[in-house]
C-alpha cells in the first residue's frame, strides 16, 4: 500500500539561502510604534507617570497608527509594482521611488507627540483622551488617502497613453 502510514517521507529541502526581503521604512516606523508602547507600558500605574487610562488611550492609538500605516504601504508598494512592470529600466526607476511618504511620516510624527504628552503632568486625563482621538482620526485620514492618490497616480503613469514618469513624478508615486 503506497503512501500508507508506514511509507517515508522524503527529507525536506533547505530553504534557500539567497537573499532576504527587507523591511521597509513604514514596516519599520509601525514595529518602533509597538515598542514604544511597550516601553510606556513599563512605565504604566495609576499612581506613576504613565496612568493606566493613558496606556489605554495609547493602545489604541497604536492599534490605529499599525492599522493605516501598513495597509497604505502595502497599497503605494501595489502600485508601484504595477507601475515598475510598464516602466523602461524598472531598477533605476524604482530607486527614484521614495522609501516612505510624507503622510507615514506626519502620521508617526503625530504618534510621537501623542506619547510625550503622557510624561506632561499637566495634560488631564480628559484632555489627552482628546487628543489621542483628534490623532487617531487624522491618521486614520491621512494614510489611506495618501496612499488611494499616490496608488493612483502609479496606475495613471502606467497607461500606454501616458508619458514614461520623470523623476519628479516617480517622487510622488
Amino acid at each position: 500500500m503506497e503512501g500508507g502510514a508506514g511509507a517515508q517521507r522524503p527529507p525536506p529541502t533547505p530553504a534557500s539561502a539567497g537573499p532576504r526581503p527587507k523591511l521597509t521604512v513604514p514596516q519599520l516606523l509601525a514595529f518602533a510604534a509597538f515598542g514604544l508602547y511597550a516601553v510606556l507600558a513599563l512605565f504604566a500605574s495609576d499612581r506613576g507617570q504613565v496612568t493606566s487610562k493613558e496606556l489605554e488611550e495609547m493602545g489604541t492609538l497604536t492599534m490605529f497608527l499599525i492599522g493605516a500605516l501598513l495597509p497604505s504601504d502595502a497599497l503605494i508598494r501595489f502600485g508601484r509594482n504595477l507601475l515598475f512592470q510598464k516602466v523602461d529600466d524598472a531598477d533605476a526607476k524604482a530607486k527614484d521611488a521614495p522609501a516612505t511618504t510624507l503622510a507615514q511620516i506626519l502620521g508617526f510624527a503625530t504618534y510621537i507627540v501623542v506619547a510625550l504628552l503622557t510624561f506632561i503632568p499637566e495634560v488631564s486625563s480628559d484632555e489627552f483622551t482628546q487628543i489621542s482621538e483628534v490623532a487617531r482620526v487624522l491618521i486614520v485620514a491621512l494614510l489611506p488617502s495618501d496612499a488611494g492618490i499616490r496608488f493612483g497616480r502609479a496606475l495613471y503613469y502606467r497607461s500606454d497613453s501616458t508619458p514614461q514618469p520623470g523623476l519628479a513624478q516617480l517622487k510622488r508615486i
